[in-house]
């Protein structure tokens, strides 16, 4: 099965449960070219590429890497169960005839659970042909709709049917589930403590200390909701935007109050997922790039660290994204020469080192601007090239360099332009550009009310502009 990072839910219920046992040479881009095998990313994202042919080499990836621990086969059932429910007329090329028994069951499990009864029934014939024994289909769900959301094994087969089709209600379910517990004795808060401490789940007997075993039992069990509603928002759109309608619409309550929190802090990587090696004749090996997971770290970065000075929850957060842009400023110094030529991984080295210098890391401006200058030499009219140059310069207060970048990106319609032009105008004193560009941005987005203060700031001369040092 896939690891942790694209089904959370289960795993890390039993992984914090485990604390209150229940009383019974060359570069490569990742991606960059159709992939020889099936990945984690493959399942975790097919529903922005649908396609049933692509179903019987996943199900084959499920078979050979499967983990034999029942926590491992929720997200793979509803995964299937929510593909064989829209495609019924491609079963037959969707179910590989080789399974192995396990995953033939699992397979017959989710065609029920799907509704095709008549195909969960042949897949009972095929393993009792084989020797197993007959599964018992009698305590499933009726559907994935109808299914009762007890714990993280429900989680895990509603995330497995958001992945496979990229429909909200599943993840809206997990979402109503986590709220109706959050927004009742006080258990937000006590929740979202439990999800901030998951890497230490001995520190966690303070939960059955002070609600007793029973209730720890339960609020762990959904706070694996929280955590994973609040990691997948960060990677899938639709499920951020559920998360951030509730929000909107729910602004007072606990379980609002606590997704905002947590998605206010910065995130856990392993950078050893960044980089792999494929091996290849003598002096022909090349480095993969997971330009997906880098891609998500810099989104992370960028939004506690995009403008100076950084904003974190916690001191701790803080000093982790020091040490991880410091790590990934140096994985990358040995292999630069090959990234050069590269424009998406030039784009993105530079939005490193420039995070890098908003977060004080010595060096780092001055390795931002040299790649953002090579990434404009060889993409000179890219209008997020020159959008994200713009705003570095901007950021930075270099008088008027970042203007030509920026009015460069606006005149090719790139959202927020306007605003960085009116901070660059102002920074040179162009008053009525200053205004003009920040009265455009107010009118697109009315409700940023830290740039009407802005805005009345300029129009009234009580901008205090303090110069720091040149980057180069």
């Amino acid at each position: 099965m896939p690891r942790l990072n694209i089904f959370q839910a289960a795993l890390l219920a039993a992984f914090l449960l485990a604390a209150f046992p229940a009383p019974r040479g060359g570069l490569a881009l990742a991606g960059a070219e159709a992939p020889a095998a099936i990945t984690d990313a493959d399942v975790e994202y097919f529903y922005k590429n649908p396609d049933p042919d692509r179903v019987a080499p996943i199900i084959r990836y499920f078979a050979a890497t499967l983990q034999p621990e029942p926590a491992g086969q929720p997200p793979v059932i509803g995964f299937l169960a929510a593909v064989f429910r829209k495609y019924p007329n491609d079963l037959d090329r969707m179910i590989p005839e080789d399974l192995p028994l396990p995953m033939l069951a699992i397979v017959g499990v989710s065609l029920r659970i799907a509704g095709r009864d008549a195909k969960a029934e042949a897949i009972a014939g095929r393993l009792e042909a084989r020797g197993a024994a007959a599964p018992d289909y009698s305590h499933l769900p009726a559907g994935l709709d109808a299914m009762p959301l007890t714990g993280p094994t429900e989680f895990d087969m509603l995330w497995g049917a958001s992945f496979a089709t990229g429909d909200p209600r599943y993840c809206s379910r997990i979402l109503e589930r986590f709220a109706l517990v959050a927004n009742r004795d006080g258990n937000a808060l006590d929740m979202l403590t439990i999800v901030r401490g998951m890497n230490a789940p001995a520190d966690l007997r303070w939960v059955a200390d002070k609600r007793g075993p029973d209730k720890a039992r339960e609020l762990i069990n959904v706070s694996s909701a929280l955590w994973s509603l609040d990691s997948n928002a960060r990677q899938h759109g639709f499920v951020r935007k559920v998360v951030g309608d509730y929000v909107a619409a729910h602004p007072a309550e606990p379980a609002s109050k606590a997704l905002a929190a947590l998605a206010q802090d910065y995130g856990r990587y392993d950078l050893k997922k960044l980089f792999s090696l494929t091996e290849g004749p003598p002096g022909k090996s090349s480095v993969n790039i997971d330009i997906a997971y880098l891609s998500r770290i810099l989104d992370d970065l960028g939004r506690h660290a995009g403008t100076y000075p950084p904003t974190f929850a916690s001191a701790g957060d803080r000093q982790r994204a020091e040490r991880d842009v410091s790590a990934m400023s140096s994985a990358f110094e040995p292999i630069y020469s090959n990234i050069a030529g590269n424009p998406q991984l030039l784009l993105r080295l530079a939005l490193l080192h420039a995070f890098a210098h908003n977060l004080d890391v010595a060096g780092s401006a001055e390795k931002a601007a040299a790649e953002f200058d090579a990434l404009l030499k060889l993409t000179p009219d890219d209008p997020l090239a020159n959008y994200r140059y713009g705003i570095f310069l901007a950021t930075t207060t270099q008088g008027g360099t970042a203007i030509p970048y920026l009015e460069k990106a606006k005149s090719q319609g790139v959202a927020n332009a306007d605003y960085w032009l009116g901070m660059s105008y102002q920074l040179v004193g162009d008053k009525a550009k200053a205004i003009l560009n920040l009265e455009s941005y107010t009118r697109r987005v009315p409700g940023d009310q830290d740039a009407r203060k802005v805005l009345d700031a300029v129009r009234n001369g009580r901008v205090d502009v303090k110069e720091m040092q040149p980057v180069r």
